[in-house]
């Protein structure tokens, strides 16, 4: 069983397309963390800060020209990846993708429609990428192109050998969405909507945590496997901070930020909890490990427990590995669902304590903290009597005389 998720975490961790789609979301996470912290300044936390900051209207215009425009950069972003991938000119990759995804748009009384350039338009911006550079690989492998010679500049080279791809490329959009009229956006949308709206149900968030705590057990990176689930998160961040930029009630609940602060607290498996009862254990081991493992864990970085304590392969310490970050997941969602804590909305840089990712994420909710600091409880409760079991466990084995040495 371990070596198929093993090999199944390394078939998607190389598929090409996928690795361009995280690329994408993780190329464009910086300019999302920008465009939230115009956002989080727009509308402060504390409306006295706002006195001393531009107009609201003004810093608003820098979360539109950043998060407002997400669908641009991340077309881009995985266009380069996946042109590095197939070994075709990137430069070239990136634009074929970018007019191509451009030329896709209904326009709106003569301009392009915003709302599609935002958080609406990731998936098709993700398809565009794809469809450009795959179609410049075909070009390419096929060696179809214009080929000048006479020792001309390498950059008028490949210029001219990416404008057959090019050009039938953004024809072929452009015939096929406003000579024929099909709506190639709304389409790609409409199909990814049903994933998106079914990632914000109770099962799939705590499918999504048992699928991430059962990968690690036996030692797989869980987010390596869960990765074509990002953009997902991605796009429910960016309706969340467009909802919010305009003043409307917050869509989603299943975002990054709602599993890093208020399920993951500390890693996978709630392993903060683990580390602050691991700094009281009567066993050397165990409290030698706890001290290593308690700064890396209150900035969310959890492999010197799980491979320390040991918790990866370890059958004693596998349920609550388990059912803390199912039990946490299930009480946040319901508090986010029916409006007792604000659904986080900010982008945050990941290594906060979980107190400021929590209360940040949610632009300021000091509910979100109330709500951070009682899953942290409800995890040490869970963890409590199997790390005590174990820690009484591992003192008599540590209490036993060694064993005579074989001459």
């Amino acid at each position: 069983m371990q070596k198929r998720l093993h090999a199944l975490g390394d078939a998607l961790g190389k598929q090409p397309h996928l690795q361009a789609v995280r690329d994408g979301v993780v190329g464009s996470l910086p300019i999302i963390l920008l465009g939230s912290l115009f956002l989080l300044l727009g509308q402060p936390p504390w409306p006295a800060l706002s006195r001393f900051l531009p107009p609201a209207p003004t810093l608003l215009a820098g979360y539109a020209a950043c998060a407002g425009l997400v669908s641009i950069y991340a077309c881009v972003a995985t266009a380069l990846s996946l042109s590095r991938r197939r070994e075709t000119d990137p430069v070239a990759g990136a634009t074929t993708a970018l007019a191509v995804f451009l030329i896709a748009q209904h326009p709106v009384n003569k301009a392009l429609p915003l709302s599609t350039l935002g958080a609406a338009g990731l998936f098709p911006a993700f398809a565009a990428a794809i469809f450009a550079v795959e179609t410049l690989h075909a070009f390419s492998k096929r060696k179809w192109g214009i080929k000048l010679s006479g020792g001309a500049p390498d950059v008028v080279v490949r210029s001219f050998a990416a404008l057959l791809p090019t050009v039938s490329c953004v024809v072929l959009i452009w015939f096929t969405v406003h000579v024929l009229g099909v709506d190639l956006v709304g389409g790609i949308t409409a199909l990814f909507r049903p994933l998106l709206l079914g990632g914000d149900t109770l099962l799939a968030v705590i499918i999504v945590v048992l699928i991430d705590s059962a990968l690690w057990l036996v030692g797989v990176h869980g987010l390596s496997v869960l990765a074509a689930v990002r953009p997902l998160w991605l796009a429910a961040l960016a309706e969340n901070m467009a909802a919010a930029s305009a003043g409307q009630r917050l869509p989603h609940v299943f975002t990054q930020e709602f599993f890093i602060w208020f399920t993951w607290q500390g890693g996978s498996g709630v392993t903060l909890a683990f580390a602050l009862l691991l700094l009281f254990a009567r066993s050397k081991q165990l409290r030698l490990v706890g001290r290593a493992g308690i700064v890396p864990a209150l900035f969310n970085i959890n492999e010197p427990l799980l491979f320390g304590a040991p918790v990866v392969m370890n059958g004693k310490l596998a349920p609550p590995f388990v059912i803390a970050p199912a039990i946490l997941v299930t009480t946040s969602w319901l508090a986010m669902h029916f409006g007792l804590v604000r659904p986080p909305y900010i982008e945050v840089v990941w290594t906060l304590p979980a107190p400021a990712g929590a209360y940040l994420s949610t632009g300021g909710d000091l509910r979100a903290v109330g709500l951070q600091l009682f899953n942290l409880a409800v995890a040490l409760l869970i963890w409590w009597p199997f790390v005590r079991r174990y820690d009484r466990l591992l003192l008599a084995q540590e209490a036993l005389p060694p064993l005579p040495e074989k001459k």
